[in-house]
């Protein structure tokens, strides 16, 4: 009895130590629910309207340039210049191209010369040999030179058109009426040929012309009705259409340019005046709109992060109506009243428990 008491008691401590040690293990806690922030979808439709400020352009509006290069000497015309038809508007030193006309006046006097002499030498060549005083070879010979001559006479002749032709494009002319509405070179500059001088723009169709943010450019595609707002002119509203929508945008605004064609424009409406063009949007316009952070994409498709009534989360494909700089408007998907996570929904999971910051509705 006495060799087995100490195995007793070792026998004791070591279970009354598991007992202790299995007491010390607890579950593990349950993870906090993340805390998300919402924004509550509002309901309702209305019209919507966007309104941009705009320049009165020409429809028709042409760069224009000397057909020669050359020094210019004088401008004739400044931007606003009502010109006409052949009207000069400026001039290039033309003392280089009239030398060049000489030149080729001259070629053309000694080209002249020389044909008239072969001809005579051709009519004496003719009677010698209808007298027998010289042979039939002698006659085709000089008939070529005469050929020749007339050749010579007929080069030299459309060398002298040509210059005097470039004499009178050192003057660049209107080639319709106009107005002025821009000019790139002054007196002293040296131009290329071709190169730009003045734009010259018509009149007769004005248009307003504005640049559109890339998440508007469905509504001006949506053919809505638009408004024209002539700031300096009591006329009232004009009506319009869009004509032309630029399929690029600008390499610096990235914006798109938008032309309008004016609708029975006033007589007093001129180029280059500020406009108000009010696009307005035909039909119902959904206002369920939720932040731009909201957007998550599932399958290449828009949708947003929505908390049930359980807290819990569910993935939710829309329907983008439209895009603002900092809203989107949801066509389809929601639901008034629904919560719509704004933030971090990049790291959301569906069925995820929730818990909202600052549970309270606007």
């Amino acid at each position: 009895m006495s060799d087995c008491r100490p195995l007793s008691i070792l026998g004791l401590t070591l279970l009354v130590a598991t007992i202790s040690i299995a007491g010390c293990k607890r579950p593990p806690p349950e993870p906090e629910a993340r805390a998300v922030r919402v924004v509550w979808v509002a309901g309702g439709a209305t019209g919507d309207s966007v309104s941009y400020t705009a320049d009165i352009r020409s429809r028709y509006e042409t760069d224009l340039g000397f057909q020669i290069g050359g020094k210019i000497i004088t401008r004739l015309v400044d931007v606003g210049a009502r010109v006409k038809r052949g009207a000069a508007l400026a001039r290039i030193d033309e003392q280089d191209v009239r030398l060049a006309v000489e030149s080729a006046q001259s070629a053309v006097n000694a080209a002249r010369a020389e044909f008239e002499r072969a001809r005579s030498e051709e009519a004496r060549y003719r009677d010698l040999l209808e007298r027998g005083l010289t042979t039939a070879a002698s006659f085709v010979a000089q008939q070529t030179q005469t050929k020749t001559a007339q050749s010579r006479f007929e080069q030299t002749s459309a060398d002298l058109k040509l210059r005097q032709q470039q004499l009178a494009y050192a003057t660049l002319r209107a080639d319709r009426d106009g107005v002025i509405t821009r000019t790139y070179a002054d007196a002293g500059t040296v131009v290329a040929q071709g190169q730009r001088v003045v734009a010259l723009a018509q009149p007769s169709e004005p248009e307003a012309v504005f640049d559109v943010p890339e998440g508007r450019l469905e509504e001006v595609r949506g053919d809505p009705n638009i408004e024209i707002v002539v700031q300096a002119l009591a006329s009232g509203k004009l009506g319009g259409s869009v004509r032309e929508i630029s399929p690029s945008a600008d390499p610096v605004t990235r914006t798109y340019q938008v032309r309008v064609s004016i609708e029975e424009p006033p007589a007093d409406l001129r180029l280059g005046m500020t406009a108000i063009v009010t696009l307005r949007r035909t039909g119902p316009v959904s206002k369920m709109t939720v932040p731009s952070t909201a957007l998550f994409q599932k399958d290449g498709a828009p949708a947003v992060w929505v908390v049930g009534p359980d807290k819990k989360l569910e993935l939710r494909p829309v329907k983008v109506d439209h895009y603002d700089a900092l809203t989107v408007a949801i066509a389809s998907g929601l639901r008034p009243g629904d919560m719509v996570v704004t933030a971090g929904v990049h790291k959301l999971a569906v069925g995820e428990t929730v818990r909202i910051l600052g549970d309270t509705k606007p």
